[in-house]
């Protein structure tokens, strides 16, 4: 099974993220934060796809993977602790569109919450969306993968007064992370940190959309 100029469905988890899909009559792109990609995958699937991708941001949680590279999973964990693969097919087809080099053979865990770095589980990388994904794609019965540039690592954790900050959409509460700031000035050192290499994570990531999902 080969795609020829297939339709894609994308789920990502926040605005940003959509922002650096490119646009494409084949494409179909919805938000959805958390638990919430369920629902953003349901919706997506209504446009019978040939395949259905997990996009975004995540977290490394090894000190093997660094901040901006990029992976595709072989295996999802979610939070029953249960494993699901995922499709060899449209991985396959993902990688050879792209120029990065790609990190194989990861095991993803979506967590509804950001994970402390400290929880000791056997996995590659963490985030919030791709098991919801995944378990939509699963009843279409529709090929999935999973496609994700890291952020934080273990050398750039986010600190818990950032992860206090964001709201249930994955938006920042600028009024609570003002307060978390008074409480701490020399807390804007870690904010001025992590803003240089989230802007590193969003910039690979607006590339690999592009190698990816401009479609001819």
């Amino acid at each position: 099974m080969e795609f020829k100029k297939p339709k894609i469905g994308i789920v990502v988890g926040i605005r940003s993220e959509k922002r650096c899909i490119p646009s494409n009559k084949n494409l179909f792109v919805e938000i959805g934060y958390g638990k919430k990609a369920y629902k953003a995958a349901k919706n997506v699937l209504k446009n019978n796809l040939d395949l259905i991708i997990s996009f975004g941001l995540a977290g490394s949680m090894t000190k093997k993977i660094r901040n901006s590279e990029v992976i595709i999973p072989n295996k999802i964990l979610n939070e029953k602790f249960k494993f699901k693969k995922t499709s060899t097919i449209s991985n396959n087809y993902l990688r050879k569109r792209s120029k990065e080099k790609i990190i194989k053979n990861v095991c993803l865990f979506t967590s509804d919450k950001i994970l402390n770095k400290k929880i000791k589980l056997k996995i590659s990388a963490v985030d919030m969306e791709a098991s919801y994904v995944l378990k939509a794609a699963s009843e279409h019965k529709v090929p999935f993968s999973s496609v994700k540039i890291i952020f934080d690592d273990m050398e750039n954790s986010i600190p818990s007064f950032l992860i206090n900050s964001i709201d249930n959409n994955g938006k920042l509460k600028l009024f609570s992370l003002i307060i978390e700031i008074l409480k701490n000035p020399y807390r804007v050192k870690d904010l001025v940190r992590l803003n240089r290499i989230y802007v590193k994570s969003m910039q690979k990531l607006k590339s690999v959309a592009n190698q990816m999902f401009k479609l001819n």
